[in-house]
């Protein structure tokens, strides 16, 4: 977990991300990656002036967030900014395979007006276009350590452990217990798949099984306060019962509703 990328709008939200990506970038140290993306939405006759204006202005947010951000840095993290022209979802998908990132930490709501807004479409859009794991941060979501992760998996097993490193890193890094939740979706489903026990054998873990209620998120979100979580986690393929959590329609009722940083992690087969 060497390079975290940290989109962020300069907004009040954006904030909240941050301080997860240095409570991160310190514990593991990393290279922080900043990105502004800005929009031009006018026509031509004024594109330069506007977008010379709002490049101005972003790249003087960002000199004064590295301000703020690099005093707070230990050991061998550090921290340096881009800003760029396009749209976050494009931005933030090229910067993933150009800087080999590991993981991309920001805010689920952004700031309104001529700035990117970081809004449920493009959190969505980061999720599925640059399948590098995501760290979502609810608005108004103080940082505290983590204790207790819970892991929502389907019955289908993992290509590999790599898909985990991220939980994996963070359990172990903050001592974290990884409580797996798996709800039960009829006379078909296998259970838990053996592959996961065997990579979560490095650390904590409990697995817990549940065959009442008709409600996948109604159930999850009760679970995780049951638990008193401080991550959830889940794996993002096709073809299961998770995926209809990812559809458009659905992110924007039930993942930016959460109340705890959403961990979303892509297996490779999928």
């Amino acid at each position: 977990m060497k390079t975290l990328l940290v989109p962020t709008d300069f907004s009040d939200n954006a904030a909240v991300a941050l301080d997860y990506a240095i409570e991160l970038a310190n514990r593991w140290n990393s290279r922080l990656i900043f990105v502004n993306a800005y929009h031009v939405a006018t026509s031509a006759a004024v594109m330069i002036s506007v977008e010379s204006i709002m490049r101005a202005d972003a790249e003087a947010d960002m000199a004064r967030l590295l301000e703020t951000v690099r005093p707070r840095l230990q050991g061998q993290a550090s921290a340096e900014g881009h800003v760029m022209h396009g749209d976050a979802i494009g931005t933030v998908t090229y910067l993933c395979k150009e800087e080999s990132v590991d993981l991309v930490i920001m805010g689920t709501q952004g700031a309104s007006g001529l700035k990117e807004i970081f809004s449920g479409s493009n959190a969505n859009g980061i999720i599925k276009n640059a399948r590098v794991p995501v760290l979502a941060i609810p608005a108004g979501h103080a940082f505290v350590p983590f204790k207790t992760l819970v892991l929502a998996v389907d019955q289908a097993g993992l290509s590999s452990p790599a898909p985990l490193t991220p939980l994996l890193t963070i359990a172990k890094h903050f001592g974290a217990a990884v409580r797996v939740y798996h709800k039960d979706t009829g006379e078909r489903d296998m259970g838990i798949d053996p592959s996961i026990e065997m990579f979560l054998e490095s650390v904590e873990h409990s697995f817990h099984y549940e065959l009442e209620g008709e409600f996948i998120h109604d159930r999850l979100h009760a679970f995780v306060d049951d638990q008193h979580a401080d991550l959830l986690c889940m794996i993002r393929r096709h073809r299961s019962f998770l995926e209809s959590l990812f559809h458009p329609s659905a992110t924007t009722r039930e993942m930016f509703k959460i109340r705890l940083p959403l961990l979303i992690l892509h297996d490779q087969q999928d």
